[in-house]
């Protein structure tokens, strides 16, 4: 084509970052799903569950659970094509850890909701904070 150059490449446009939290009742997967997606070995705060957790922690329907979150999980995706680095942040699922997703909310550009659909009961919460 007349006039084209084509050896001149069009400048690398940086990614913008966009800040996603991962959330959802207790044992429904965030760890999970952060860990499966992340590009980056992903950072998680898991602690073993205790006696502690006996009559506070409902295991019902996820018995064989041995780790909890117990401040967040993070792991980053670049989708090169789009300009965009998702960084993902997974909450604690357990109520009295809920305190923290006020803090985890600030900045971001949105949400996934997990929900197990054996407890979808569980999911409820996690709906509610994000409609309010």
């Amino acid at each position: 084509m007349p006039g084209y150059d084509t050896s001149a490449a069009p400048a690398a446009r940086e990614a913008s970052p966009v800040k996603i939290l991962i959330a959802g009742g207790f044992g429904v997967g965030k760890t999970t799903l952060v860990e499966a997606v992340s590009e980056i070995e992903p950072l998680r705060t898991e602690e073993r569950l205790t006696s502690a957790g006996i009559g506070v922690d409902d295991l019902d329907g996820i018995e064989s659970k041995t780790l909890t979150t117990v401040a967040m999980d993070f792991g980053r995706i670049t989708l090169a094509d789009a300009g965009v680095v998702l960084y993902l942040f997974g909450t604690p699922g357990q109520e009295r850890f809920w305190f923290m997703w006020d803090d985890l909310l600030s900045g971001a550009l949105g949400a996934l909701v997990l929900v197990d659909t054996r407890r979808l009961d569980r999911g409820f919460p996690a709906i509610d904070f994000f409609e309010s």
